[in-house]
């Protein structure tokens, strides 16, 4: 390939100015029945959806509220309704207006979306649901379902445990509610109640790390001229080589560098990762990637290390 080629990674790195600079992702603790789990926020993805389920977070709005749907190896779903203590009755959260759609990410599993009115992009307003599976069919639906979190660590553990519960039918628009320890008639008990609240989010340890959420690479890499930036890779194959693709829409311009982040090299077209962070260890070192499609952005590579 022409070197001169090596110039249309310019897709990714060009522009920097007008990409947003790189901030922790707010995290948002959600104390469930069956458990706690942790979420992950796109600040930067989808802004306009964050700050609308964050400012419902901060107001109370979803504490004592209720999962009020469970489809199996789909989705849980919450945001509807609450129920108080000393209360029996199902009552309607207190709603904002509707926000607009901002579909950018697919619906992986594990990740958390806005439900929405059937034939209107732009209704969602307090409803969220976590994707149990790769829901992909969602991404081309109603404009797509907005993406704008996703469960942490070991978190997906509690809501696989909810989406396995029973379910029962209390109403023609109210019939795929979870219950635990059901017995005949449902009381506040049975119901899976959550609160939620923003907490600090945790810096993860190392500039580069494979997602297993996402199954992505996510890399913080010094362009030299071309900036700092934090770029998100697909896996495109891994037999009989490992290639990756570079995702444009996941660009994230940094402000400081640091001594583990990777390096791109614009004319030789050489991705260095000095160190891959998988679960929390680093696993790989000195990984070498090498751009041989600039058009398409993939990356092959040609040689690491175990950690």
């Amino acid at each position: 390939m022409n070197v001169k080629n090596y110039a249309q990674l310019g897709l990714i790195f060009i522009s920097l100015a007008s990409v947003p600079s790189g901030q922790a992702q707010t995290q948002v603790k959600v104390s469930t029945t069956l458990g706690e789990f942790t979420l992950e926020l796109f600040d930067t993805a989808a802004p306009g959806t964050v700050a609308n389920f964050r400012n419902y977070v901060t107001s109370g709005r979803f504490n004592e509220s209720v999962v009020h749907r469970s489809v199996p190896s789909f989705v849980i779903q919450g945001g509807q309704y609450v129920i108080p203590a000393g209360t029996t009755q199902l009552s309607q959260i207190a709603i904002d207006g509707t926000i607009a759609n901002e579909f950018n990410q697919s619906n992986l599993r594990g990740t958390i979306a806005m439900a929405k009115v059937a034939g209107d992009p732009d209704s969602a307003t307090s409803q969220w649901f976590i994707n149990v599976a790769d829901n992909t069919s969602l991404d081309s639906q109603n404009g797509g379902f907005t993406v704008f979190g996703r469960v942490l660590a070991d978190g997906m553990q509690v809501v696989d445990a909810i989406n396995q519960l029973p379910r029962v039918a209390l109403a023609a628009s109210l019939n795929e509610l979870p219950v635990v320890n059901f017995s005949g008639s449902v009381t506040r008990e049975n119901l899976v109640l959550v609160d939620m609240a923003i907490v600090a989010a945790e810096p993860v340890s190392a500039s580069n790390r494979f997602d297993e959420t996402t199954e992505q690479l996510v890399l913080k890499i010094d362009a030299g001229a071309s900036g700092l930036v934090q770029v998100a890779f697909s896996v495109e194959s891994q037999s009989p080589q490992v290639i990756v693709r570079a995702l444009p829409e996941s660009v994230t311009a940094l402000d400081e560098s640091a001594e583990d982040f990777a390096t791109f090299d614009e004319a030789t077209g050489q991705l260095l990762i000095p160190g891959l962070e998988i679960g929390g260890q680093i696993v790989y070192r000195n990984l070498v990637f090498l751009l041989t499609d600039a058009v398409n952005l993939l990356f092959s590579l040609q040689s690491l290390e175990e950690g």
